[in-house]
């Protein structure tokens, strides 16, 4: 399986694209066309936005066997090119830039076998911000249920929302540890509370690092948090027990 924006062994020639799955305005994108044609040749190798050709290279044009089409949403440079592979890379991206990316590749005469494949990317306006902690302090009791919420700083609509995950140690938490944060209806926001028994962090030496992850396709940023419990007054608490 594929991951997001990777599509692979296709057809006969085209072995496979890569487009990403998002971007943000102002900046860029890398975008790879793979083929092997075996026993013939490459008669063209085109890219395609929206049905529009934007980026053409004919090996038999030798005066000029790149065509670049200028855009009023993209900039193109061409990044690498070889007998198996073609990648180019979008610059200046503007949010027109979204849609449907195709890669054409046509095999010299006799046969002129044509495959093609497709990709979609979606260009968003601002970009992706890491989250924010709420209610956190920096030191809880051993007898306390530790509670921080996680919340996006930026509204999203559509379909394009990110996830919000919460791990400890760099293991993600269970659902039982974790709840919904904020008032999500008005503020259009996505908030994640984690709770964790101040019990737990003490067994583990008096601290852990929690971090919450918010994900976007492949794009990802998070914030970290170390939670502290005072041990003194787990040493008290022991001590008392015993001499009891």
């Amino acid at each position: 399986m594929h991951p997001p924006g990777v599509r692979g062994a296709v057809g006969d020639i085209l072995r496979g694209i890569e487009v990403p799955q998002y971007a943000f305005a102002g900046g860029q994108a890398t975008l790879s066309c793979s083929y092997d044609l075996h026993s013939t040749r490459l008669y063209s190798l085109k890219w395609y936005h929206n049905r529009t050709e934007f980026y053409r290279f004919v090996p038999t044009e030798r005066d000029k066997p790149i065509n670049i089409q200028p855009s009023h949403k993209f900039t193109v440079h061409e990044l690498y090119r070889s007998d198996q592979r073609v990648s180019i890379r979008l610059t200046k991206l503007r949010v027109g830039a979204s849609g449907q990316y195709r890669c054409e590749v046509i095999a010299e005469h006799p046969s002129f076998r044509t495959e093609a494949d497709s990709a979609p990317m979606t260009v968003l306006r601002e970009p992706l911000l890491p989250p924010v902690l709420v209610g956190a302090r920096e030191i809880y009791e051993p007898s306390e249920l530790i509670k921080i919420g996680c919340q996006l700083r930026q509204p999203f609509q559509g379909d394009h929302k990110p996830t919000l995950q919460w791990f400890l140690e760099g293991s993600q938490v269970g659902s039982e540890w974790v709840s919904p944060y904020g008032n999500t209806v008005q503020s259009g926001q996505t908030g994640l509370s984690l709770h964790v028994p101040g019990r737990q962090v003490a067994e583990a030496g008096g601290t852990l690092q929690a971090e919450c992850r918010l994900t976007l396709g492949p794009i990802q940023q998070s914030v970290t948090k170390t939670l502290r419990v005072r041990m003194r007054m787990i040493s008290y608490l022991n001590n008392y027990q015993s001499a009891g």
